[in-house]
């Protein structure tokens, strides 16, 4: 067995995260993200890539009937927005992200169990301009795990998941020009919902922004 596959994983097996801190690493640098090994797992989560998950499942895959398709409807901070469902990998419970050492200071709050995968975690009412991190949290707030093309998939914490919404195309209208500009160079339109208007985001331009915010 290598170094790398007799360490992988210790934080839970002998250190903080639900194992039994018996780590002789803990006495000098007191917690596990403080670690050289924690960080270099985190590292390796930004830069590797792999196949995109399938969608969430059947019911939520992007379905189109005529000119309509299926967009997850979700809530960040005071406001509403639709995702089209091919971009979404799975809708799970909230989970404090764990912070990444050195990484505090940017738009990526760490990491979250998913599945008993660790998952990079972004905040996302920053990254459109929204507001501050603080504002999404509450009985309500749900990890959203996107699914970005040949890379490894990402997840933002929403206040608030309504569930699917089917959208015509032809009740999709211009982006205005009062929302804010982060957001507004996200989106694809506003559509007309039976719950009102509906911003839709435009998944390539969410995931060019995510990137940036992971990676500049």
């Amino acid at each position: 067995m290598s170094a790398s596959e007799s360490t992988a994983g210790c934080w839970r097996r002998i250190g903080v995260y639900g194992g039994d801190q018996s780590c002789p690493q803990l006495a000098t640098e007191i917690h596990c993200r403080n670690c050289p090994v924690y960080r270099d797992a985190a590292r390796t989560l930004l830069r590797r890539a792999i196949d995109p998950l399938p969608p969430l499942s059947s019911a939520l895959s992007a379905t189109r009937a005529g000119n309509s398709r299926s967009v997850l409807a979700f809530r960040l901070g005071a406001q509403w927005l639709g995702l089209p469902c091919d971009h979404i990998a799975e809708v799970a419970p909230d989970h404090p992200p764990r912070r990444i050492a050195h990484r505090g200071d940017r738009r990526v709050e760490g990491l979250v169990p998913i599945r008993g995968e660790l998952h990079l975690c972004v905040a996302l009412i920053e990254v459109l301009g929204l507001g501050p991190r603080d504002q999404v949290g509450g009985d309500a707030t749900r990890l959203v795990l996107l699914a970005p093309p040949q890379l490894a998939p990402i997840a933002f914490r929403a206040s608030e998941v309504a569930g699917l919404r089917a959208v015509a195309g032809d009740k999709i209208g211009e982006v205005p020009a009062t929302l804010p500009r982060a957001l507004a160079a996200c989106l694809a339109g506003v559509a007309v919902t039976a719950e009102g208007r509906l911003p839709l985001l435009a998944g390539a331009a969410l995931m060019s922004a995510l990137e940036e915010a992971l990676y500049q």
